[in-house]
């Protein structure tokens, strides 16, 4: 397997892994990232927020993944890295799980865009 099909396999299972136990176990994700209990309007939220990542992960299984499901992975892993280290900033939410899942997206994101840029060249 080349690294560039690594690269969204790789980003594909996070976010099939991530929307499922979103989907599956919404409190205890909100407790994770934001160290916080969630009810009611929160929940579900976070329920939708998954069903998206499956949507997306999904759109990405094929082999190989399709260009426009790479720009949607690229997209999704470069404003999730923004967004997640902004909550850590403003003290919103912290810890392990949170400043691991902002450089994970923040590498992957890079990743893909280095990529990006490679295939557009050639």
């Amino acid at each position: 397997m080349t690294p560039r099909r690594s690269l969204y396999r790789i980003a594909t299972a996070v976010e099939l892994v991530t929307g499922i136990t979103l989907l599956c176990l919404p409190a205890v994700m909100i407790r994770l990232l934001f160290q916080t209990d969630a009810s009611g309007a929160e929940l579900h939220l976070a329920q939708l927020y998954g069903l998206a990542l499956v949507g997306l992960g999904v759109s990405c299984a094929s082999e190989p993944c399709p260009r426009s499901a790479q720009r949607g992975l690229l997209i999704y892993n470069s404003f999730a890295a923004v967004l997640l280290f902004a909550l850590i900033a403003k003290a919103i939410s912290g810890g392990l799980v949170v400043w691991a899942a902002a450089c994970l997206h923040l590498v992957l994101g890079i990743l893909m865009i280095i990529d990006q840029l490679q295939a557009r060249s050639h």
